[in-house]
Protein backbone atom coordinates (compact mmCIF):
# COMPACT_ATOMS: atom_id res chain seq x y z
CA UNK A 1 0.00 0.00 0.00
CA UNK A 2 1.44 3.33 -1.06
CA UNK A 3 0.59 6.41 0.96
CA UNK A 4 1.11 9.92 -0.34
CA UNK A 5 1.03 13.04 1.74
CA UNK A 6 0.15 16.44 0.32
CA UNK A 7 2.49 18.81 2.12
CA UNK A 8 0.70 21.79 0.55
CA UNK A 9 -2.60 20.74 2.13
CA UNK A 10 -3.89 22.49 5.20
CA UNK A 11 -5.26 19.10 6.36
CA UNK A 12 -2.99 17.60 9.05
CA UNK A 13 -0.88 14.62 7.96
CA UNK A 14 -2.49 12.20 10.42
CA UNK A 15 -5.92 13.06 8.97
CA UNK A 16 -4.63 12.51 5.45
CA UNK A 17 -3.51 9.02 6.51
CA UNK A 18 -6.91 8.33 8.10
CA UNK A 19 -8.67 9.58 4.96
CA UNK A 20 -6.55 7.31 2.75
CA UNK A 21 -7.19 4.18 4.81
CA UNK A 22 -10.93 4.88 4.99
CA UNK A 23 -11.08 5.57 1.24
CA UNK A 24 -9.20 2.37 0.38
CA UNK A 25 -11.53 0.36 2.61
CA UNK A 26 -14.60 2.00 1.04
CA UNK A 27 -13.29 1.26 -2.46
CA UNK A 28 -12.50 -2.35 -1.56
CA UNK A 29 -8.75 -1.88 -2.00
CA UNK A 30 -8.36 -2.90 1.63
CA UNK A 31 -10.49 -5.69 3.04
CA UNK A 32 -10.94 -7.44 6.38
CA UNK A 33 -7.66 -8.76 7.81
CA UNK A 34 -5.42 -6.90 5.32
CA UNK A 35 -2.24 -5.84 7.10
CA UNK A 36 -1.31 -2.16 7.15
CA UNK A 37 2.33 -1.03 7.12
CA UNK A 38 3.89 -0.84 10.56
CA UNK A 39 4.24 2.56 12.18
CA UNK A 40 8.00 2.48 11.55
CA UNK A 41 7.64 1.38 7.91
CA UNK A 42 5.13 4.09 7.12
CA UNK A 43 7.07 6.76 9.00
CA UNK A 44 10.17 5.88 6.98
CA UNK A 45 8.25 5.79 3.68
CA UNK A 46 6.68 9.21 4.30
CA UNK A 47 9.69 10.67 6.12
CA UNK A 48 7.55 11.83 9.03
CA UNK A 49 7.51 11.34 12.79
CA UNK A 50 6.29 7.86 13.85
CA UNK A 51 4.05 9.52 16.46
CA UNK A 52 1.99 10.98 13.59
CA UNK A 53 1.37 7.50 12.18
CA UNK A 54 0.61 6.13 15.64
CA UNK A 55 -1.95 8.92 16.17
CA UNK A 56 -3.68 8.08 12.89
CA UNK A 57 -3.73 4.36 13.71
CA UNK A 58 -5.12 5.03 17.20
CA UNK A 59 -7.97 7.08 15.76
CA UNK A 60 -8.69 4.45 13.10
CA UNK A 61 -8.81 1.84 15.85
CA UNK A 62 -11.14 3.96 17.99
CA UNK A 63 -13.46 4.28 14.99
CA UNK A 64 -13.42 0.50 14.46
CA UNK A 65 -11.73 0.68 11.04
CA UNK A 66 -8.62 -1.23 12.09
CA UNK A 67 -7.55 -3.50 14.91
CA UNK A 68 -4.06 -3.76 16.30
CA UNK A 69 -2.62 -7.02 17.49
CA UNK A 70 0.35 -6.87 19.85
CA UNK A 71 3.49 -7.95 18.04
CA UNK A 72 1.63 -8.52 14.77
CA UNK A 73 0.65 -5.03 13.60
CA UNK A 74 -2.48 -3.28 12.39
CA UNK A 75 -5.17 -4.96 10.31
CA UNK A 76 -8.42 -3.91 8.67
CA UNK A 77 -11.28 -4.73 11.03
CA UNK A 78 -14.51 -6.53 10.36
CA UNK A 79 -16.60 -3.54 9.39
CA UNK A 80 -19.95 -4.88 10.56
CA UNK A 81 -20.39 -1.74 12.57
CA UNK A 82 -22.06 -1.77 15.94
CA UNK A 83 -22.21 2.02 16.08
CA UNK A 84 -25.63 3.33 16.88
CA UNK A 85 -27.50 5.35 14.26
CA UNK A 86 -27.11 8.45 16.48
CA UNK A 87 -23.32 8.09 16.64
CA UNK A 88 -23.08 7.45 12.90
CA UNK A 89 -25.18 10.52 12.18
CA UNK A 90 -23.06 12.69 14.48
CA UNK A 91 -19.79 11.56 12.88
CA UNK A 92 -21.00 12.07 9.32
CA UNK A 93 -22.84 15.30 10.08
CA UNK A 94 -19.60 16.87 11.30
CA UNK A 95 -17.89 15.97 8.01
CA UNK A 96 -20.83 17.16 5.92
CA UNK A 97 -20.91 20.45 7.81
CA UNK A 98 -17.20 20.91 7.09
CA UNK A 99 -17.82 20.28 3.39
CA UNK A 100 -20.79 22.66 3.30
CA UNK A 101 -18.68 25.42 4.86
CA UNK A 102 -15.93 24.84 2.29
CA UNK A 103 -18.50 24.90 -0.53
CA UNK A 104 -19.89 28.19 0.78
CA UNK A 105 -16.46 29.80 0.79
CA UNK A 106 -15.75 28.45 -2.70
CA UNK A 107 -19.11 29.82 -3.88
CA UNK A 108 -20.35 26.41 -5.00
CA UNK A 109 -24.12 26.32 -5.38
CA UNK A 110 -26.38 23.72 -3.78
CA UNK A 111 -27.24 21.94 -7.05
CA UNK A 112 -23.58 21.51 -8.00
CA UNK A 113 -22.66 20.26 -4.54
CA UNK A 114 -25.59 17.81 -4.62
CA UNK A 115 -24.49 16.53 -8.04
CA UNK A 116 -20.95 16.01 -6.78
CA UNK A 117 -22.24 14.23 -3.70
CA UNK A 118 -24.45 11.96 -5.83
CA UNK A 119 -21.46 11.12 -8.03
CA UNK A 120 -19.46 10.13 -4.97
CA UNK A 121 -22.28 7.95 -3.68
CA UNK A 122 -22.39 6.22 -7.06
CA UNK A 123 -18.60 5.80 -7.23
CA UNK A 124 -18.54 4.09 -3.84
CA UNK A 125 -21.62 2.03 -4.70
CA UNK A 126 -23.45 2.88 -1.47
CA UNK A 127 -26.60 0.83 -0.98
CA UNK A 128 -29.91 2.59 -1.47
CA UNK A 129 -31.59 0.45 1.19
CA UNK A 130 -32.32 2.38 4.39
CA UNK A 131 -30.41 1.39 7.51
CA UNK A 132 -32.31 -0.56 10.16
Amino acid sequence: MQFRIDNASDRPVYLQIIDRVKRDVALGRLVKDDKLPTVRQLAKQLAINPNTIAKAYRQLEQEGIIVTKAGAGAFVANLDSNLSRTVKRKLLSEELDRIAVEAFHMQIDRATLSDWFSSSVERFNLPSKPEK
